[in-house]
This record gives C-alpha cells, sequence and structure tokens, in this order.
C-alpha cells in the first residue's frame, strides 16, 4: 500500500496551514465545541453548519447546558439541519459525559451515545492531540485517488481506514487529520478535483494516469422508493392541531399535521377520525427528499368544527417555537399562503 513519505507529509501540512479555512470551531480545542461540529457536519455542508454552530453554541454553551435540557428545545435548536438522529444521541451524548466525565481518548469516546470510530478519532487528535487516525468521505476520496485503489463501498473504506492508521503523523495529529479532510473537501473534490493546487500532486498515482474523474470507484446505486402520504392541517378558530410523532418513525418527538400514507385518496376516514367533523380544501403538492426516498404529499385544510382532543392545539405564533421537520414546514407554507396569512 503507497504510504506518504516525510517530505509529503510536510507539504500537506504546510498547505493547510497557508490554506485552511477560517472555521469558527477551530478557533478553540473545547472537545464539546467540536463534538457538536463533528455530529452537525455529518451529511451536511459546512456553509449550512456555520449559523446552526454559532446557534447552537450561544443557547447550550456547555455539555452541562445541554444536558440538561429539554428535549423539544434541543430539537427545535436543530430544526433544518435534517436527521434528527444525530440531535437525540447528540442530547444522550451529553447526558452520558455529565455522568461518566468527558473523555480524552478516542476509546473513551466510543463509549458515549452516537459516538462512532470517525467522531472518536476527530474529537480525540483535535482537541487533545492523541493519535488517532479518522476517515470521513473527503480522506477515502484522498485515498483512492492518491494510491490509485479502484475498491468501493466497505472495502474501500477498510483500505483507507488501514492507510490512515500508517500515514497518521502522529507530532500532529489533529492539523495532519484536518489536513486531509481539508484537501479532500477544497481541492480533491468529487468534481473538478483543482489538482494543480493539490500538494500531493507528484504522488497522486491517479493525477499521473490520467484516473482522476474514474476514482473513487462509483458505488452501485440504491434504488430509489416513491412514496405518496396524504396531510390535514386542522384549524379551529385561530389555532392549529398537531401531533406528536410517534418513537420509530422519521423525525420522532417532532410534531406534524395529521399524515398517512397514501393511495391518492384525499378524503381519508382515518386522518378524518383524528381531525372530526368540519370542512376540507385541497390546497396542493408537496415534495421532498428522505436518503433515497421520494415523497409526494397531498395537502389539505380542514376548518374544524370542534377542537379535537386527539390534537394539540396552537396559536401562530407558537407554531414557530415548536420542533417540526422539514416537510411540515413546506406544508405550513403553502397552507398559510392559500389562507392568505
Amino acid at each position: 500500500m503507497p504510504s506518504l513519505s516525510g517530505d509529503d507529509g510536510g507539504a500537506l501540512l504546510r498547505w493547510f496551514g497557508a490554506s485552511k479555512r477560517d472555521l469558527p470551531w477551530r478557533r478553540t480545542q473545547d472537545p464539546y465545541a467540536i463534538w457538536v461540529s463533528e455530529i452537525m457536519l455529518q451529511q451536511t455542508q459546512v456553509a449550512t453548519v456555520i449559523p446552526y454552530w454559532w446557534r447552537w453554541m450561544e443557547r447550550f454553551p456547555t455539555v452541562d447546558v445541554l444536558a440538561s435540557a429539554d428535549e423539544q428545545d434541543v430539537l427545535s435548536f436543530w430544526q433544518g439541519l435534517g436527521y434528527y438522529r444525530r440531535c437525540r444521541l447528540l442530547l444522550d451524548g451529553a447526558r452520558w459525559v455529565v455522568e461518566h466525565g468527558m473523555p480524552t481518548t478516542a476509546e473513551g469516546w466510543l463509549q458515549v451515545p452516537g459516538i462512532g470510530k470517525y467522531t472518536a478519532g476527530a474529537i480525540a487528535s483535535i482537541a487533545y492531540g492523541c493519535p488517532a487516525p479518522l476517515v470521513d468521505g473527503n480522506v477515502e476520496r484522498v485515498y483512492a485517488r492518491l494510491t490509485g485503489d479502484g475498491a468501493a463501498n466497505n472495502e474501500l473504506k477498510d483500505a483507507a481506514w488501514r492507510w490512515a492508521g500508517k500515514n497518521l503523523f502522529r507530532e500532529r495529529p489533529g492539523d495532519w487529520n484536518q489536513a486531509l479532510m481539508e484537501l479532500g473537501a477544497t481541492v480533491c473534490k468529487p468534481i473538478a478535483p483543482d489538482c494543480k493546487q493539490c500538494p500531493l500532486m507528484q504522488q497522486c498515482v491517479a493525477f499521473q494516469s490520467w484516473r482522476v474523474n474514474e476514482l473513487p470507484a462509483k458505488p452501485k446505486k440504491v434504488q430509489t422508493v416513491q412514496l405518496r402520504h396524504t396531510v390535514w392541517v386542522p384549524i379551529f378558530g385561530e389555532r392549529f392541531g398537531l401531533r406528536q410523532i410517534e418513537p420509530g418513525q422519521w423525525w420522532e418527538g417532532m410534531w406534524e399535521f395529521p399524515r398517512i400514507l397514501s393511495d391518492g385518496n384525499l378524503d381519508s376516514p382515518e386522518l378524518r377520525e383524528i381531525v372530526g367533523p368540519g370542512w376540507r380544501e385541497s390546497v396542493g403538492l408537496v415534495r421532498h427528499s428522505v436518503t433515497h426516498h421520494r415523497i409526494a404529499i397531498d395537502v389539505s385544510f380542514v376548518r374544524c368544527e370542534s377542537a379535537s382532543d386527539r390534537l394539540r392545539w396552537v396559536s401562530r405564533h407558537e407554531l414557530d417555537a415548536l420542533p417540526m421537520p422539514a416537510p411540515q414546514r413546506k406544508i405550513l407554507k403553502l397552507v398559510l399562503a392559500q389562507l392568505g396569512v
């Protein structure tokens, strides 16, 4: 397996020192602040995360503050980032840390709920200078091109971890890990990589063999699943009716207008039983994606004759404070436009 020589490693670290982005979580070695950033950055772009990170750290500045917070409050501050399981695991992890203490090694961080091999390596190396490797999608891509490895999926991931462990710059593991990730994020990009700016260009097998656009090998495509939902937005007077999403469902613990899987029939007896009698009007269609699922949502609002005790009734102002999934926010916007509010 090709390795980085000492000179190559020095070139990468010099490049990182001169070219790294000024990200707020890079201005601290607080393990909690770094932990929050790493969880937010999973499957989310840096530009999206930055304002959320600032807002989160202002509201939950320490692990103790987060651990004592109400889940609904925590979810409301995560609202818009998606993949809400990350948020719940972060809260669970904070409560674990308050009880057991803040870990200082990668092995210790692996005991924390919601922390995997990558996040453990990131926190331990960046916050504590522990010699722990890490591999994310960016590092996998750098590895595949640098070494010419044509593997994919788990085979590529396993090989990248072995390579990262062998090539870890132990004197500065935090900077080294961040440099590899930064190289993948800003230079060795998935599309249109800027190879001429790469400090490892001369050692890169893919560049030297004109295979940059072929690597990493494309994984097998996941088949798209098409779903259709029907949602009714109940209105009684000036209040809106919602229900809390049950455990085991997408967005569990958050709030939604009554929703069912649909066969295209908008006048649903199941929804009528939940909402109660009233006058219904179709509003339109909302589309949303969750992983490989494509969801078409038929939306109606219902002027209810009474306030069903199966729902929580809140004002328009209270709606803004409740944690609601992104498609439900889209639905609310569509209904408010229809109502001229």
